[in-house]
């Protein structure tokens, strides 16, 4: 775990700055993939938009139920360590802003989610990488020598997405350079990043809710190339 990152007279909280760090590389790479799909570059700029009002709203949805006594507790909602969050209400959010987003400038949905497959991708190991030095989610208790010699006693789940997302990373740059159809790209990365998820949340505490969305989300990829593979090979 490394909660403060010291950089010379700074000392900087780690998983905000290694969060931060993911969206900066995702969306250089979602507008280098635009650019090589010849996307208008709103595309980042709307991405990050709704980045931002999806994390609010999760945030806010987070911790209403608990109230607010004073505008202090507003502090709380912009605490960048605390990982309090409502996952369902940022990603309507966040969708809706980018759907809309994309419709006054006209960007194909197919070829836009494709540009964005590696800020998910990206993102996805930097939060884990993130939750793994704040010290968060870790998981069941575990005797293996790796974790032990790790110092810990728990499952380091965080750990081990940031680890298998990264091989999902390097798998998904080598198959995206087939032939896809539009969206193919995205879906590919949906897959792999849910089987990451499903996999390591075998190992985690929490609601099995989130290994059942994984899952969800595998099957879903997985159905959405069967069939742009069989548009593909349908007679004209």
């Amino acid at each position: 775990m490394l909660p403060v990152l010291p950089i010379g007279p700074l000392t900087l909280p780690t998983r905000p700055v290694l969060i931060l760090l993911g969206v900066w590389i995702g969306l250089t790479l979602a507008e280098r993939e635009g650019r090589r799909r010849r996307i208008s570059a709103r595309l980042t700029t709307d991405a990050l938009g709704g980045l931002v009002i999806g994390y609010l709203t999760a945030r806010l949805a987070a911790l209403l139920p608990y109230g607010l006594s004073s505008p202090l507790d507003l502090i709380y909602f912009l605490r960048a360590t605390d990982a309090l969050l409502a996952p369902l209400p940022g990603l309507l959010t966040m969708s809706a802003w980018i759907i809309w987003r994309w419709r006054i400038h006209r960007i194909p949905w197919r070829a836009g989610l494709d540009a964005l497959a590696p800020l998910l991708l990206t993102l996805a190991v930097a939060w884990g990488l993130g939750d793994w030095a704040e010290g968060l989610r870790y998981g069941k208790p575990t005797t293996l020598p790796l974790v032990a010699a790790l110092g810990g006693e728990r499952h380091p789940v965080p750990l081990y997405e940031a680890a298998l997302g990264s091989l999902a990373w390097l798998l998904w740059g080598r198959l995206r350079r087939r032939s896809w159809a539009p969206g193919g790209v995205f879906l590919l990365a949906l897959t792999l990043y849910s089987a990451v998820r499903w996999f390591t949340e075998g190992f985690g505490t929490g609601s099995p809710i989130l290994q059942t969305v994984a899952l969800a989300g595998m099957l879903l990829g997985l159905w959405g190339l069967s069939r742009l593979t069989q548009e593909g090979s349908a007679p004209p």
